[in-house]
């Protein structure tokens, strides 16, 4: 199904208040890169050693731009899992993130007052070397990203599932292009179907080529004109998705303004479709204030156009605010312009999507979010196709969420959440709630385990979730992890029960400080369909 073309204006929001400095105290700004990003988690590079903790809550940059914030869920001595928890862009690997941390100044060592000068704060040279790296100074032709070779497949005893997918994957990224403060990325994927159903879909060649991005770009922080070219997804209207096209801004102190227009890209098959053109104009407020205290707003007016007329028109509100160490805020809407009464398009202001995340960290052992979504049909007028509308996440359910996370002594942590979802035209509401209970460190070891529980009441169905989880890592470079998951349900319109087992293994080494290596490997035990799935990568970072 094709992407909606998207259009956004936004409000600006946001009170920014400033804690004090605690006079003995010292604040300092650290940077991770992001090692491998999956649909919901984003896990980072640096852990214990690096002073990060459950509960954390990181800032993810893309190039100079934030695109949104993840919390820490899981760590390990030297690396971390978190979870997305608001943003207005894609987390990709080889991004930044970044946190700050306040330490209390110790008193000078009693043995040596003589210089006078103050004790230094310890830290890891693994961390001294990350922010040497993401604060080096520009040169010509900087070059990063990853080159990989990948392999899916599943055997199901229905063998019409049966899958089998080598792949390449290329990444690359250079920044200060020839010296100039241009940039250029890359990310594609070419794969080779050698399953019996390839065509399935309509495609029948095996060999398919996907290109997620294809950039240039000018968006030197100090300059006050800026553009992309090419396949490009704006971080200014993170609603339009991604685009071929261009994009254009002019930026006067805190404020910037621009244009932006391109042919839509085809969600599955990332192809160009020439009948669909998106545009959008839209102004964005960025504050100067210190990192802990910012805020990011985008306001946009956007129209999708089908083979020169109009098909969608709408506003769209984007906001992104941090407030100190203890609040982090993100919220998106659309607002749409005309609605079809009797057959007929008529102006009428209707709110289709919005989304809001909160994250609040008041104490060292306390965090929690909460959240709201609300997404509904999209009718497009002229291609006539209604499309369900929401920019989030697929992982979240729309209705209201809650989590909280508690850390207890000898790395313990608990977690509660929940969602609800009003039952709208449903037969009845749906909800969840669940725990997860995790011990890092087991003993001083390098075990970390894990039990999750979720009661889930769906709309027609009901369930319990059980989850166990082990992992460790041996000697820096091989990390292993198990996984056992109980999932039993009963499909209310049948009156049937039914019970799912998978257990999974996962293996990621790292066999130089740039070639690693990964495997996946489960096992599903299902009353409709038995399978085996296993996924392999090999690559090189550079």
């Amino acid at each position: 199904m094709k992407n909606t073309l998207s259009i956004t204006v936004l409000a600006a929001i946001a009170v920014m208040f400033f804690s004090p400095h605690l006079e003995g105290q010292t604040s300092k700004e650290f940077f991770f890169p992001v090692s491998y990003v999956s649909s919901s988690i984003v896990y980072i590079s640096a852990g214990r050693d690096d002073s990060l903790s459950v509960g954390d809550t990181l800032v993810m940059h893309h190039r100079n731009s934030i695109v949104g914030s993840v919390v820490v869920f899981a760590v390990s001595r030297h690396s971390t899992a978190s979870r997305l928890a608001g943003g207005n862009g894609p987390v990709l690997v080889g991004d930044t993130a970044s946190i700050i941390k306040t330490f209390v100044n110790p008193p000078a060592a009693p043995t040596d007052t003589s210089s006078g000068a103050p004790q230094m704060i310890r830290r890891s040279p693994r961390l001294e070397e990350e922010n040497r790296r993401a604060n080096r100074e520009p040169d010509e032709n900087i070059v990063s990203g990853r080159v990989a070779i990948q392999y899916s497949g599943v055997i199901a005893e229905d063998s019409r599932y049966n899958l089998s997918q080598p792949s390449a994957l290329t990444r690359i990224e250079v920044a200060r292009l020839f010296g100039t403060s241009m940039r250029f990325s890359m990310y594609g994927r070419t794969y080779y179907d050698l399953s019996l159903n390839n065509n399935q879909f309509g495609d029948n060649a095996p060999l398919q080529e996907r290109m997620y991005e294809f950039e240039i770009s000018d968006e030197e922080p100090g300059e006050v004109y800026g553009y992309s070219l090419g396949r490009i997804t704006s971080r200014f209207v993170g609603g339009l998705g991604t685009f071929d096209g261009g994009q254009v801004y002019y930026r006067s102190g805190n404020w910037t303004s621009g244009a932006l227009f391109g042919a839509q890209v085809g969600d599955r098959t990332m192809s160009i479709d020439g009948d669909d053109h998106r545009g959008a104009l839209f102004l964005n407020y960025r504050s100067s204030a210190d990192f802990l205290h910012q805020y990011d707003g985008t306001v946009a007016y956007a129209r999708e156009l089908y083979e020169g007329n109009l098909d969608r028109e709408f506003f769209y509100f984007q906001n992104l605010a941090t407030i100190g160490t203890e609040w982090n805020v993100y919220q998106s809407a659309e607002v749409e312009t005309q609605q079809i009464n009797n057959g007929v398009r008529k102006t009428s202001p209707r709110l289709s999507n919005t989304f809001l995340s909160v994250n609040y960290y008041p104490l060292t052992w306390f965090s929690a979010n909460i959240g709201y979504d609300a997404s509904s049909n999209i009718y497009l007028f002229e291609s006539m196709k209604t499309i369900p509308d929401t920019l989030i996440d697929r992982n979240y359910l729309q209705g209201y969420r809650l989590d909280a996370t508690f850390r207890l002594p000898y790395s313990i942590s608990i977690s509660a959440n929940g969602t609800f979802r009003t039952k709208k035209d449903d037969p009845r509401d749906a909800r969840t709630l669940g725990g997860i209970v995790r011990m890092s460190a087991i003993a001083g070891s390098e075990y970390n385990a894990g039990v999750r529980y979720m009661n889930i009441r769906g709309v027609y169905s009901n369930g319990d979730n059980i989850t166990v989880d082990l992992d460790r890592t041996f000697f820096y470079a091989l990390s292993v992890a198990a996984r056992f998951d109980y999932y039993r349900y009963t499909l209310l319109t049948v009156n049937q029960t039914y019970t799912t087992y998978t257990a999974t293994a996962n293996i990621n080494y790292r066999i130089t400080r740039t070639v690693y290596s990964a495997l996946n490997l489960d096992r599903v035990w299902d009353p409709t369909l038995n399978s085996y799935r296993l996924y392999l990568e090999a690559g090189v970072r550079f």
